[in-house]
């Protein structure tokens, strides 16, 4: 704010160019501030709506469409987001317009103005300074011509008072006082009214012109600070008018956080991917182990007891005190073991020996079957080579094989038989080839 006083010196002129200049500097620096701020909102739209373009999903297809809940809270998100976006751009649009804009052909205008002002000051300036220039040299013309008419005036006084002047030079002296005194009177008439002149314009400069041209600048430079309060009200108006806009597309998206519903998610992945197969069954239990306890003699498989039975594998069958059979438990009488002394029963003429097959198990086989009792669990003994047995026993229990339980002894009976005379046969076969003899 510019105050005036009644008397404005010359140098105050001066302060007021810089200041008023200094006031249309800060005016264009704000406007250039509104100006970035304005490519900062264009920018921050700009990206945004890349960045919502580049999330967006390419619907091509009906199948790629989202589906989950948490997929459609974000897509309305993303809408939401493109027209927080618009809003930024309308923030930008409005800035340019009413701040920007104003800001800039107010500072044109302003320009104009103060330079008009500034030039009536110095006119004003330069025309008193030129009546005080006229002023001064009426004043020193005024003041030689004194001085030349006390010269006149001792020049005469001298001679009148020389009697040895003669009158023509008297005379001339007396005209030549006349002259400067006229001249002086006619000088001091001129001084006056150049002093005179000057002390009016003066007092019109310093005390109408000059500050009327002060109070010029002072309006100008107040219309300047109200330009500025209008332009920071209009910068924070942008703002505000697009503050409903914002808070609602704000409220779009806590709505779409809200949405997501993670029930409804995990009944449509189970929709999507459910196949209907039921699941599968337990599977059995494989006793690899039956092997190891394999009769060697008889081809049967004998199983360990249960209830802390073990047997040792050092033990042969014709040793063991009892014999597992494939029905049941059924003591013995221990036949020799099958060696090939067993075999020799005849001699040729020459005293040499022969093999003889023996059906000693076969009639072992018979009597157990005649006497021995059946027990379900003795399946489990079954050989494991029989591989159409095995596959019955995983997919069907053993209460639904009981109606096939003649069918199976029979069955095994025959298998063990026949696997029995297959080792005597080879056992005989062998004998021959070594002894070169026939069964008689």
């Amino acid at each position: 704010m510019i105050f005036l006083f009644p008397f404005v010196f010359k140098d105050q002129f001066d302060n007021l160019d810089k200041h008023t200049q200094w006031g249309i500097d800060f005016l264009e620096k704000y406007a250039k501030f509104v100006k970035e701020r304005i490519e900062i909102e264009q920018n921050y739209a700009k990206q945004l709506r890349n960045l919502v373009k580049k999330y967006c999903p390419k619907r091509s297809s009906k199948d790629e469409e989202p589906r989950f809940t948490s997929c459609i809270a974000f897509f309305n998100i993303l809408n939401e987001l493109n027209d927080y976006a618009g809003q930024r751009e309308v923030v930008a649009e409005e800035m340019g317009h009413r701040v920007y804009g104003e800001l800039m052909r107010y500072s044109h205008d302003l320009k104009t103005e103060r330079k008009m002002h500034l030039q009536e000051g110095r006119k004003a300036q330069q025309y008193l300074d030129m009546c005080w220039k006229q002023m001064d040299n009426s004043k020193k013309k005024f003041e030689r011509e004194c001085r030349e008419a006390e010269k006149a005036q001792q020049s005469y006084e001298r001679l009148d008072n020389d009697t040895n002047a003669t009158k023509a030079d008297v005379e001339k002296a007396k005209q030549q006082l006349n002259l400067r005194t006229h001249m002086a009177d006619e000088n001091k008439n001129e001084y006056a009214a150049q002093l005179q002149n000057f002390n009016g314009e003066q007092h019109k400069h310093y005390y109408i012109v000059i500050p009327q041209i002060y109070k010029q600048l002072q309006e100008m430079d107040e219309r300047r600070t109200i330009k500025l309060s209008e332009c920071y009200k209009g910068f924070a108006d942008s703002e505000r008018k697009v503050i409903p806009i914002i808070s609602k597309c704000l409220e779009g998206m806590i709505l779409a956080a809200k949405s997501v519903d993670e029930h409804r998610d995990s009944q449509l992945v189970i929709d999507c991917f459910k196949s209907g197969f039921e699941p599968p069954g337990d599977f059995p239990f494989e006793d690899y182990s039956q092997n190891i306890y394999r009769t060697i003699s008889d081809g049967t498989i004998s199983t360990p007891k249960q209830e802390g039975m073990r047997i040792d594998s050092k033990t042969t069958v014709g040793k063991a005190k009892g014999k597992l059979w494939l029905f049941g438990k059924k003591p013995k009488p221990q036949s020799p073991p099958l060696t090939p002394t067993s075999l020799y029963t005849s001699s040729t003429p020459n005293g040499s020996q022969y093999p003889i097959f023996s059906i000693e198990p076969v009639h072992y086989c018979m009597s157990d079957i005649k006497t021995g009792k059946p027990r379900i669990p003795s399946f489990r003994s079954l050989k494991r080579g029989v591989s159409w047995i095995k596959k019955l026993k995983c997919m069907m229990g053993y209460e639904q094989c009981v109606c096939d339980v003649a069918f199976l002894m029979l069955f095994t009976l025959i298998i063990s038989l026949l696997s029995h005379m297959h080792q005597e046969w080879l056992v005989t076969v062998t004998w021959r080839s070594k002894y070169n003899v026939a069964v008689q």
